[in-house]
């Protein structure tokens, strides 16, 4: 144990010899850093719950038209993250190879945010193929330089998983303002959009002057070699922690995003209260933030794989109770959507603090700096997964006639369910049973063990 504490102290010294973070970060960095957060899950979770129900049903588009459409703008991300992560890490400039990046992005982040939350009338479906496709582009090129330090700001893996707690609760009090927003408002969710872009935008603005004026990006006068875009990748895929925890955070994603893309359905048809959908989203990441604190203390204790895993435990008991309820049944509902919500957190945290564990020793042990190129590639994986209930529920829904058979024909309410909480259950399953085989997830990681 001393040896390897003391490999550890010397990996630290390391690290601070190369640059890598910046020192103890406070409250009033903890804020400057994670405030551009909030308008993206802002953003996310509009785009995410509200605009394919409001495209498909009230601009009349259909659930197979607006599932196509949000299909290939989630595909043009997995091409532009990785390749938009890559630049970053290799970009030198007198702000740091990040801020230059975020700079562009934001701009076109707010103009598209504007164009796709408000269609002019009679907007078809190539208007929101063009619109998400902006979106989508300059939210990476927002988003991946900005997340990619989070990575690089701390030499600690404790305060690594501060920083991505702090990220995580600015991600939720911008989802919680999201889902309230139309119950604040007191108006239906297409009449609210137009104020909700706005706040997004101002939100996005002040976030990256805060980020811009106080956070001091680690690399700015960087001098190592430039690596090419076939050799990072070649590095990264043979990479075999990175390769578990990529495919165990793609399979837990996309369980979130059949229950997350469906639920706005769920409140209105199954529950059959459409009054209640913004209540019913807020307390989903209302309870998200209040789980925070719990996950980060398991953690500490137990390990970060170890806390996932009980996340996803508990989540998949809460899913395979949903069947049992529908219409009426608002408390029995609303209590299995806080636990499920509560367990966001952990799928949040935990695979970010992981990923930085990762990017950290690869700069101390091989002085290789892709902490933009993993984060772009995590990335991709989360928006590719989001796109599976758009291009398979959706497209199915529609076919059975969803909407006006929901109450009546058993058969299309299973298939619903199945959607659901179904197959959640299914993939985090097997989310669980690829961290238990792989036996650098098996154990605590050595940051852990020598904190200890």
């Amino acid at each position: 144990m001393g040896r390897l504490g003391g490999n550890m102290a010397s990996r630290e010294n390391t690290a601070e010899a190369r640059g890598t973070g910046v020192g103890p970060l406070g409250p009033p960095r903890l804020f400057a850093y994670g405030l551009l957060t909030m308008p993206l899950a802002m953003g996310g979770l509009v785009l995410l719950t509200y605009l394919p129900t409001f495209y498909a049903i009230d601009m009349g588009l259909g659930l197979a038209a607006v599932g196509a459409a949000a299909v290939l703008g989630r595909l043009l991300d997995v091409i532009t993250d990785p390749f938009i992560g890559h630049l970053s890490d290799q970009t030198r400039s007198r702000f740091g190879p990040r801020k230059p990046w975020m700079a562009v992005g934001v701009v076109g982040f707010c103009l598209a945010t504007w164009f796709v939350m408000n269609p002019p009338d009679g907007a078809g479906i190539v208007y929101l193929a063009l619109a998400g496709a902006a979106y989508f582009l300059f939210l990476t090129l927002l988003d991946v330089p900005y997340s990619s330090v989070g990575l690089e700001l701390s030499s600690d893996t404790r305060e690594r998983t501060t920083l991505a707690s702090a990220k995580a609760a600015f991600q939720v009090v911008g989802a919680i303002l999201a889902g309230f927003f139309p119950l604040i408002l007191a108006l239906p969710v297409a009449e609210a959009l137009p104020t909700m872009s706005l706040t997004i935008i101002a939100l996005a603005i002040a976030g990256f002057l805060l980020f811009v004026i106080f956070i001091p990006v680690p690399h700015a006068h960087s001098k190592r070699p430039r690596i090419g875009a076939t050799a990072a990748l070649r590095f990264v895929a043979s990479h075999p922690r990175f390769r578990t925890l990529l495919a165990s955070f793609a399979l837990v994603q996309t369980g979130n995003a059949f229950f997350s893309g469906l639920a706005v359905l769920y409140v209105t048809f199954m529950l059959a209260d459409p009054a209640l959908v913004g209540l019913m989203i807020g307390l989903l990441f209302l309870a998200t933030a209040a789980f925070l604190p719990l996950w980060h203390l398991l953690a500490k204790r137990i390990g970060k794989a170890g806390t996932w895993k009980i996340g996803m435990v508990t989540s998949c008991v809460a899913f395979a109770l949903l069947p049992l309820f529908g219409t009426g049944d608002t408390l029995a509902v609303a209590a299995l959507f806080v636990v499920i919500g509560g367990t966001f957190g952990a799928d949040a945290v935990m695979p970010t603090s992981i990923l930085a564990d990762i990017a950290y020793a690869d700069e101390v042990e091989a002085d290789r700096r892709q902490s933009g190129l993993y984060l772009a590639i995590k990335n991709a994986a989360s928006k590719l997964a989001f796109v599976v209930p758009l291009a398979v529920a959706f497209p199915i829904l529609d076919l059975l006639q969803f909407e006006a058979r929901a109450g009546e024909d058993e058969a299309v309410r299973l298939t619903f369910l199945l959607f659901f909480a179904g197959l959640p259950i299914l993939f985090k399953l097997a989310a669980l049973t690829l961290l238990g085989r792989a036996p650098q997830f098996a154990r605590p990681s050595i940051e852990g063990v020598a904190a200890h």
